[in-house]
This record gives structure tokens, sequence and C-alpha cells, in this order.
């Protein structure tokens, strides 16, 4: 397990060396006002609205740590995978606190956490409020729910709660948290449960105090699509994690059985959740919210995208939130009752696991097109030329130049030495 984890981690890094090009792309120049080319306080920038969901804990951190390398896209990229190397060990951890010990099975988790499915979050549009750091916090978050000291363990829940409500697409935990302190509170009447819940309810109530209602699909209309497509893209993001891209009958039917595996996770474990009385096992608990995070997560991409069609569904950027499906399915795996399916079962999904290794060959096609693009682009631009031109020669950096002020951040950057000129000489 140990050699499968650090060969898996390395490939993700060399991955990361090879594809990074040091220069902002698409969305990077809309979200880094927040951070980079406006002034914003640190709460201003922790509530900072990008499309539907707010920067958080990301944009902090990126205000922070980023300067320390002039916003260099490529020690960005680096950042974000040391981030998902820490997620694939927070993952570990979290199954030696469910089931007290390791073992060779435990491979899987590696090869869940490293996928290269994810690699649009790793190097091509960065962003560490959307995907890398909401995953890592909601692993720390299932983590704290496995802390027998209950004054300790409601705290940092809802600490990390109200860190992960607002930081990218994890704002579905805060629905889930008020949920589970207020079972725990029925459970045993427990008044520390319900103080926390409470302050878990005014945190969600936080979260919409100046929202704007952000659509970042550009459809006209959620419900444009035909209804049996938002069944089928649904059906696309569970089958994406085991390495399959098409959009016929068998990725479709190979993705329903995984939906319908986690639905009844998460149906057999909120019953147990949520039932009157007793002690809560920590593993219920955290596959119930692995498991409704997942499913709340996906719902909402399938209905915000279906309209821009199914190919959409396997997209590199919600790759790392389609992980906590997977370990859901892992952990339950390893839970299973009769000791010959506690056995083979997890060794049937690390097998299952095998093609999610391989890239595809419509990812490397896109990978080599934006890594040839981006390294085009600035070095045309770096030459002197002017962004129109390295525009209609490579392909654009950003969509709607006029609309996020390019020239004017390139200016910026140029003249403070930052992200694509931190590295180029000087020019005189």
């Amino acid at each position: 397990m140990a050699v499968v984890f650090a060969a898996l981690a390395f490939r993700l890094f060399r991955l990361t060396a090879s594809h990074a090009v040091n220069i902002f792309f698409w969305d990077e120049w809309d979200f880094n006002d927040a951070t980079l080319f406006e002034h914003h306080s640190l709460w201003e920038i922790f509530r900072f609205q990008h499309g539907p969901h707010r920067q958080g804990l990301g944009g902090v951190l990126a205000a922070l740590v980023e300067p320390l390398f002039r916003w260099n896209s490529r020690g960005e990229a680096f950042l974000v995978t040391g981030i998902v190397v820490i997620a694939g060990l927070a993952m570990l951890y979290l199954k030696y606190r469910l089931f007290g010990s390791l073992q060779w099975t435990d491979a899987a988790i590696p090869m869940i956490a490293f996928s290269p499915a994810q690699w649009e979050a790793l190097w091509n549009t960065v962003n560490l409020a959307h995907g890398v750091l909401p995953v890592l916090l909601i692993v720390l978050y299932c983590v704290a729910w496995t802390w027998r000291s209950k004054r300790a363990k409601y705290a940092l829940i809802v600490l990390l709660n109200f860190l992960i409500l607002y930081t990218g697409f994890g704002f579905f935990i805060g629905l889930l948290t008020p949920v589970l302190l207020w079972a725990q509170y029925r459970a045993d009447r427990d008044k520390i449960a319900a103080s926390w819940m409470v302050v878990s309810v005014a945190c969600l109530a936080s979260f919409f105090a100046g929202y704007r209602n952000q659509s970042a699909s550009g459809c006209a209309s959620l419900f444009s699509a035909p209804p049996v497509d938002y069944f089928r893209f649904l059906s696309l993001m569970f089958a994406t994690p085991f390495g399959m891209r098409g959009t016929g009958f068998v990725s479709t039917l190979v993705g329903g059985i995984v939906l319908a595996a986690v639905a009844g996770i998460a149906v057999v474990n909120w019953k147990q959740v949520l039932r009157g009385g007793g002690e809560r096992p920590a593993l219920h608990l955290v596959l119930a919210i692995l498991s409704a995070y997942s499913i709340l997560f996906c719902a909402a991409a399938t209905l915000g995208r279906t309209c821009t069609g199914l190919p959409e569904a396997h997209t590199s950027r919600y790759a790392n939130y389609e992980q906590l499906a997977v370990l859901s399915l892992y952990f339950c795996a390893l839970a299973f009752r009769p000791p010959r399916w506690r056995v083979n079962l997890p060794a049937v999904l690390l097998v299952l696991l095998i093609p999610s290794l391989f890239i595809t060959s419509s990812d490397a096609a896109d990978m080599a097109a934006l890594f040839e693009l981006k390294t085009g682009w600035r070095t045309c631009y770096l030459s002197g030329r002017p962004a129109d031109d390295c525009d209609n020669e490579n392909g654009a950096i950003y969509p709607y130049p006029e609309r996020t002020h390019l020239q004017r951040k390139l200016d910026y950057l140029r003249a403070t030495r930052q992200n694509l000129f931190s590295d180029a000489p000087a020019r005189h």
C-alpha cells in the first residue's frame, strides 16, 4: 500500500511538472480579483463570490501564500498537488480511525485520491477554493466526527463546517451539519450538541447574506434539457471515477449502478444516524456524510450543467468531489458483515479502479492542447507582441478580454513582475 501511495503521488507531481505553465488561464483572471488585482481584507476575500460559490479558505490561503512565489502558476500547481497528497494521507488516517488498522487493499485510497482525472484542478485553471481544498477539509471534517471528546469534537466540527461551507462547493456540508448535530442531541439530549447546532444554522444563514444567484453554465434555463438527460448526466458523473468517459449505454449503466450503490449507502446510514436513542457509531456518520455530500454535489452539477451536453458530465473539475463517493463505497465494502464479503469486496473495488489510473485519450489530447496554447501565448506575449495577436495565433487565455480588463491586469503583472513575468528576463 505504501509503495502504491508513493508511486502515484510521485506520478502526480511528474504530471504537474510537465504540464503546468506560468500564466493565468480563463477564470483565474476573474477570481484573482479577490486576492491580487483588487484590494480586499481577508474577510472580504473569504466571502468573495465567484460564480455560484464563495472563495472561503481557498482565497485566504492564496492571498497569504502565493505572494511568496510571486503568483507563479507553476508554483501554485505544485502547492495544489501537495494539498492532494495531504488529502490522500488524511483519507488513510480516516480509514485507520474507523477500522483500527491499515491493510493491502487500502491501496485503493491513493488510487482514488491521486487519479489523473483531476488534472484541470491541478494545473489548468487552478482555484484553491474549488475541488482540492474542499475535499481535504471534508475528509478532516469526517475525522472530527470520529473523536470521543464531545466538547472538543463539536467545536472542531462546527469550525470545519464554517470553513467548508464558504470554500467552493463544500457548501453542501453546511446543509448536513445541523441535521447531524440535531441527531446527536436527539440521541442523548446532549445540550452541547444542541448549542453547536444553533451555531451551525447561524453559519449557514450567514452564507446567504449578500449572496447573488449566479449561474456558471451560460444556459438560458436550468430545465431546458430533456428530462431523461438529467438522469443520464447524473449517472455518467458516477462512472467517471472508474475511468469511463463515454456517454453511451455502457457508461450510463455503470454510472447508474454506482449511483444506486452510493444512494443505498446514504439511505441505510442516514436511517441509522436519525434513529432515536443510542450512541451513533462513527462509521455510520462518516458513510452518511460522504454518500450524501457526493449525491448532493452531483445532483446540483447535473441541474446546472445538463443543458451544456452529456460530455460535460465527465469534466475534470468534478473529479475531486466524485472521489468522496468512491471512498464511501470502499469504507462500506470494508464494513460488510459476512467475512467473505468483507475480504473480497474491497479487492474487487480495487480492481475496478485500475482503469482510472490511465489517462484517457480525450484527457491526454486536452492536456496537450492547453499546454501548447498557454506556452505559445506566454512566449508570444513576452516577446513583445500584442495580446490580440497572441490570441489569434495560439488561442485565447480568456474568452472576453474587455470584460475582465485583461490588458490592465497584464500591465499590472508586468509592472510588479508577477505571474508570467515572475521568471521572465526583464525588458529594458
